[in-house]
């Protein structure tokens, strides 16, 4: 399928990623690479849903994050303690930071 069809169908992808369908299974439905759809979605504005879940290790530090800093872990300590590496935490901070702020 060309990147001009993928345009006529824009509508109707954007519809079902809002309303909350997989990336997995928009790409089945319309035959779209992950590419392909990222791109689409960036070019009509459509926010990205957040990829940090709360129960995964990064969302759990997220979730406690100030509440241990507060009580003087550093930013390393931290990940360390949830077994995840520190950049993997910044990455998460950020996430977090920017759909806070929608």
């Amino acid at each position: 399928m060309t990147a001009d069809k993928f345009e006529e169908q824009a509508e109707e992808i954007i519809a079902l990623y809002t309303e909350g369908l997989s990336v997995a299974r928009l790409r089945e439905r319309i035959g779209i690479s992950s590419w392909a759809l990222y791109g689409l979605l960036g070019r009509h504005r459509v926010p990205l849903r957040s990829t940090t879940r709360p129960n995964s290790a990064s969302g759990r530090t997220v979730t406690e994050y100030e509440r241990l800093s507060a009580g003087g872990m550093t930013h390393d300590e931290i990940a360390e303690k949830f077994g995840i590496k520190p950049n993997t935490l910044y990455r998460a901070l950020l996430r977090r930071r920017s759909t806070a702020s929608r």
